[in-house]
């Protein structure tokens, strides 16, 4: 088989985004699925058990839970030749992820959100990019990551999506 491509998409904290789905279908990248994978870990023994062993989140604990995930993505989707999956935990989870983009919008409408007093708006802003950055730099290539800023329509951030993948040849 040749050298499969997975882009990862995210736009957290939401657990699922129509723009990531328009990137998938444009880029023509089969899109994956988070529930397909915990469905398919809780039908399989030795994942079930190491799961259910494990006391961690599958967020903050990706490390701990990486080769369960990455057992389940092979069986589900190892022969694909391209695919997308959304959430950054797939940075940690996979063999090797070609590109990322990180959309912050849903980030900042809830750092900005009315009744959020500015510092604490401020202080879930930073959390929360500098984790999910975090995880980018140890897990991707240099040149692999696109920031979306937020204020973009959904065809701005499809068409932005779609051009970076074209630019190093993914899409």
């Amino acid at each position: 088989m040749t050298k499969q491509v997975l882009i990862v998409l995210d736009n957290p904290p939401l657990e699922h985004d129509a723009w990531a789905d328009a990137v998938f279908r444009q880029a023509r990248l089969a899109p994956g699925s988070n529930d397909e994978a915990s469905t398919w870990m809780s039908q399989d023994e030795t994942c079930r058990t190491a799961l259910l062993a494990e006391k961690g989140s599958p967020v903050l604990d990706a490390e701990a839970l990486a080769p369960n995930y990455r057992r389940a993505f092979d069986k589900l989707y190892g022969d694909l030749p391209r695919m997308g999956m959304y959430g950054t935990a797939w940075l940690v989870y996979a063999s090797r992820v070609d590109a990322c983009i990180l959309d912050w919008s849903e980030i900042e409408r809830i750092a900005s959100a009315e009744g959020v007093p500015m510092p604490d708006g401020e202080f879930f802003r930073q959390r929360s990019k500098g984790f999910v950055l975090a995880r980018a730099e140890k897990y991707l290539q240099p040149g692999c990551l696109l920031e979306l800023e937020p204020g973009l329509s959904l065809d701005e951030r499809v068409s932005r999506s779609v051009d970076f993948l074209k630019k190093r040849g993914l899409c």
